[in-house]
Formats: structure tokens, C-alpha cells, sequence
């Protein structure tokens, strides 16, 4: 009897843990990019180099970021687009606080929530929920964009940041900055 007790406890608890999920869901994801005019739509060549590091924040929908743009000239605008590598895609918010016709180094921390965006329902985006999913995919970029390249001079593809593979993607499972993964 004792046996089938012990049989029974076992079955119960390998039952529990085949049952529960893989793992919980993450309410942060930090996203990390590095870039330059060679990133953007079509290239440039540029001596505008930049890195740039955001967090996501499921439960206060905020994302933060801070970036470090280096030999820029005549700062006019800087956004975040939703668009994947290659692809020039429209302005989901405005970078705060730039500092305008600036032609020297810079580093820039801000915050966004949803009263900074400016939905894009042609591209599927209209809450920040819906940012949220294109850049943890690796589907949004920062551009920082000049006199002389009102284009944008600065890209920098944002992706997220984990092991080397689509699962690097906790959120959606879904990294377009590692293709054919």
C-alpha cells in the first residue's frame, strides 16, 4: 500500500510539473543598439556613430532609454521609427530634450508612455502595447537627423538584448535582428 502511495505522490508531482509553464513572462526587456549612417535607408557615409540602451516596462508601459551619439553636426530631430534593418518606416514619438543644433558628443536619457505616441494604424501600431511588440522583435530604430541629412544621419536598430536567437525575445518570441533563427 505504502508503494502505491509513493507511486501516486510521484505521478501527482510529475503531473505539476509538466503542467506548469516553461517559464513566467518578463515584465522588462532591455533593447540594445549600436549604429550609424551606414544603417540607414539609404546609406551615408557619416563620422555620426551611435549606441543606445532601452527598457520596456509592461507593468507602468514606460520605455526608457539612454543614448550616446558621437560626431554629430547641426542636431535638427530625433524619433523612434517602427521599421526593421533595411527598412525606413514613420515616427512613432519624439526623442525629448535634444539638444538642438548641437554639433558636438552628446548622451541622452529620457522616458516615454503612451501620451508621447502618435499611433500609426497602418503599420498596426496604436497603443504603446503595440510598440512594444515591434521593438522587443527588433523592429524599431532610433534616428538622429541633421541639417545636411534631414533623413536621419545616426540609425541605430534597436534589438533585444539575450542569447543570440529569436528566444533572446521573452516577450513574443519573435527577433527579426537575427534572421533565419
Amino acid at each position: 500500500m505504502r508503494r502505491m502511495y509513493v507511486g501516486a505522490v510521484v505521478l501527482v508531482t510529475m503531473w505539476a510539473a509538466a503542467a506548469a509553464p516553461g517559464h513566467a513572462q518578463s515584465s522588462t526587456m532591455t533593447l540594445f543598439g549600436s549604429g550609424s549612417g551606414a544603417f540607414e535607408t539609404p546609406a551615408l557615409a557619416t563620422g555620426g556613430v551611435g549606441t543606445a540602451t532601452c527598457t520596456l516596462n509592461r507593468t507602468t508601459v514606460e520605455m526608457s532609454c539612454t543614448a550616446r551619439v558621437h560626431n554629430i553636426v547641426d542636431l535638427t530631430a530625433a524619433h523612434i521609427h517602427v521599421g526593421g534593418p533595411g527598412v525606413a518606416g514613420p515616427v512613432l514619438m519624439s526623442i525629448p530634450n535634444i539638444p538642438l543644433r548641437s554639433s558636438d558628443d552628446f548622451t541622452l536619457s529620457w522616458t516615454w508612455t503612451e501620451s508621447n505616441l502618435t499611433p500609426r494604424p497602418a503599420q498596426g501600431i496604436l497603443k504603446m502595447a503595440d510598440v512594444f511588440e515591434a521593438c522587443s522583435s527588433g523592429n524599431c530604430y532610433l534616428n538622429f537627423h541633421t541639417s545636411q541629412n534631414a533623413g536621419g544621419e545616426v540609425r541605430i536598430n534597436l534589438c533585444p538584448q539575450g542569447d543570440q536567437s529569436r528566444f533572446g525575445n521573452e516577450f513574443y518570441l519573435i527577433n527579426v535582428c537575427i534572421p533565419g533563427r
